[in-house]
């Protein structure tokens, strides 16, 4: 493995744990935190 190759790889790793984590974490915490309320 080329270290260009290793280095966008961990690239990739690093935005998923930054970004998409915390971000699905977010949305789980409103989703539950937050219901919708349906009467009829």
């Amino acid at each position: 493995m080329t270290p260009s190759l290793a280095n966008f790889l961990y690239s990739l790793l690093a935005g998923t744990l930054i970004v998409v984590i915390p971000l699905g974490a977010a949305l789980v915490f409103v989703s539950i935190k937050d219901r919708v309320r349906r009467t009829q």
